[in-house]
């Protein structure tokens, strides 16, 4: 099941106007802006009824924006994010089932600041996909 919500999270973000690459491991250098990079996830499970088990899987996705190369600079940095984050919460609302490989999915959102090679705004995502499975 991981493996299908992060290929379905990976084209999902691939083919999302205005993200210029995605990757599904931490990568360490950038070459692109924005960059997507979809980390892990965490899972739990409990029994619905005798005959129904909900599994939710929790990913991480963080959206780096450099703002400091080519003098992009802060505010605009800080738009490019705003505007990715809109279209995400955007992608979730016509696409709550991540394409049918989950039941229901919701996204939670925060804004960090990370200093790699560049300074760059984060806009940090987890994607919490729940699916109900029925026992014989």
């Amino acid at each position: 099941m991981r493996s299908e919500i992060l290929n379905a999270l990976y084209v999902k973000l691939s083919n999302m106007e205005g993200i210029e690459a995605v990757f599904k491991y931490n990568k360490g250098h950038f070459t692109k802006f924005p960059t997507a990079v979809i980390l892990g996830s965490d899972n739990t499970k409990q029994r619905e009824s005798i005959k129904t088990v909900k599994k939710t899987y929790k990913f991480k996705v963080q959206i780096f924006q450099e703002i400091n190369q080519e003098a992009r600079g802060q505010e605009s940095g800080e738009d490019v994010v705003i505007a990715i984050g809109d279209r995400i919460d955007d992608m979730f609302d016509e696409d709550d089932t991540l394409g049918g490989v989950c039941d229901d999915v919701s996204v939670i959102s925060s804004y960090a600041w990370d200093d790699r090679e560049l300074l760059m705004r984060v806009l940090q995502l987890e994607v919490v996909c729940t699916k109900l499975k029925q026992l014989i």
